[in-house]
């Protein structure tokens, strides 16, 4: 892989973590959108040495699976989301759910810049910024 697309990729997988994690931020009250940068930037240097390993390994079949490391992510990332979540006993009520799938999808945002699918990540991510602010609406005229 060329230089100039692994740094592509990285920059952009840190930018779109980051508006996920602000977004996050700003209607949650989550940790910063660095978090978010950093899973972003981690799942798609793992989906890019996953593909790299298959590009080299590729000649033996059951020696290299793209998929194989990629998985991990999901795993990892339902791991680290439990942490996001929490009861408030005083109210009885859940938090941070809307905070751990936000980080599961940044990850999966990330593997999918990794593997350069960057046109869908960009239309994701419009979704995403739609979604929030369809939900703010909804809380303003609820609230309001």
């Amino acid at each position: 892989m060329a230089v100039e697309t692994l740094l592509f990729r990285i920059l952009l997988a840190s930018i779109i973590g980051f508006i996920v994690g602000i977004m996050n931020k700003k209607h949650y009250d989550t940790p910063t959108g660095i978090i978010f940068s950093l899973i972003c930037i981690g799942a798609c240097l793992i989906t890019i040495t996953s593909t790299e390993f298959y590009a080299i390994a590729g000649v033996i079949p059951w020696a290299s699976d793209p998929a194989r490391l990629s998985a991990q992510i999901i795993s990892a990332l339902g791991f680290l989301g439990t942490g996001f979540i929490w009861i408030n006993e005083k109210k009885e009520e859940v938090k941070g759910i809307s905070a751990a799938a936000s980080l599961w999808l940044t990850a999966v945002l990330g593997m999918l810049i990794g593997a350069g699918l960057s046109n869908i990540t960009v239309v994701a991510v419009f979704f995403i910024i739609l979604i929030y602010w369809i939900s703010s609406q909804i809380e303003l005229w609820k609230n309001g």
